[in-house]
């Protein structure tokens, strides 16, 4: 499944901040009641979705969020819903396939973000790339791009900085990869500065990523303006919030998370580990497409 492993840093646990911070002379009442009311809206916790239809409601209040926060470049990941895969084979028919449960999942978000005053008008559907099933949905005001590949960047480039550039445009699972190589998708030298400067532009607005580790399934969620969540969701248990971090935990902080906690399945034995990836192999193939 998706990982997430971007650097991160943070304030653990998710119990709300006690509010701090000096009060202005000037209208102190509207202000310390502003400030209480930002508070309150960023240490909310923002249950994880039950399905596509809650992550498509959630992605949109969160695009809509951002953007009247003056977040024109948004980014989001979505947690694709299994067609034709398991949690063993993930996606035998590679990234045709998930383009097949991306694209009902963008299009609902888009038909109600078209909605919001100043990103109104139709959206015109291009495939950018066939073969690594780039799509594309432009208009006037608003722009989403499905997988963008370090190939089809010279074209984002060109819909973010052209002269026609929508108001808002969105990113939505880009399929590059700026670590873990000795040359990035974006190759070396200034070439790799820009590009990776540009794609930098793109902010979270939603994110909900799924990994295992050490047999727990992880989810890390954020929806703009809240921070970021990591829940502990377990088969047949209710998923629990374990952290909030201001930005993305890396997986060595998830770890370290988990290391803190009886229960997990990093403090349980070698057998017990065993069992439990047995028990969910098993499971796993019992799902339906």
């Amino acid at each position: 499944m998706l990982q997430t492993r971007q650097a991160g840093s943070g304030v653990r646990g998710c119990a709300r901040r006690p509010a701090g911070g000096r009060r202005l002379v000037v209208s102190a009442r509207a202000s310390t009641s502003e400030s209480a009311e930002v508070r309150a809206q960023t240490n909310r916790i923002v249950p994880l979705p039950e399905g596509p239809a809650q992550q498509v409601q959630q992605a949109v209040q969160a695009i809509e969020a951002a953007w009247r926060d003056g977040v024109k470049r948004q980014r989001l990941e979505l947690l694709l819903p299994l067609i034709g895969a398991t949690d063993l084979d993930d996606w035998p028919g590679g990234i045709r396939q998930q383009f097949k449960a991306a694209q009902p999942m963008v299009e609902s978000i888009l038909r109600s973000v078209k909605q919001i005053e100043g990103l109104q008008g139709p959206l015109a559907a291009n495939i950018w790339d066939q073969g690594d099933a780039v799509g594309a949905w432009t208009g006037k005001e608003l722009a989403c791009v499905l997988f963008p590949t370090a190939a089809t960047l010279d074209k984002l480039t060109k819909l973010c900085n052209g002269p026609d550039a929508p108001g808002l445009v969105i990113i939505v699972n880009p399929q590059w990869e700026t670590r873990g190589n000795l040359m990035s998708d974006f190759g070396f030298g200034q070439r790799k500065v820009d590009a990776e400067r540009f794609i930098e532009g793109f902010e979270y607005s939603y994110c909900l990523k799924q990994l295992r580790v050490y047999g727990d399934t992880i989810r890390t969620l954020k929806a703009h303006p809240n921070r970021w969540q990591v829940h502990v969701a377990g088969r047949k248990v209710a998923p629990d919030c374990i952290a909030t971090r201001d930005e993305q935990p890396t997986y060595q902080e998830i770890e370290a998370l988990l290391r803190d906690r009886p229960d997990s399945m990093m403090n349980k034995s070698i057998f017990d580990r065993i069992r439990t990836e047995f028990t969910f192999n098993q499971d796993s193939l019992k799902q339906q497409p």
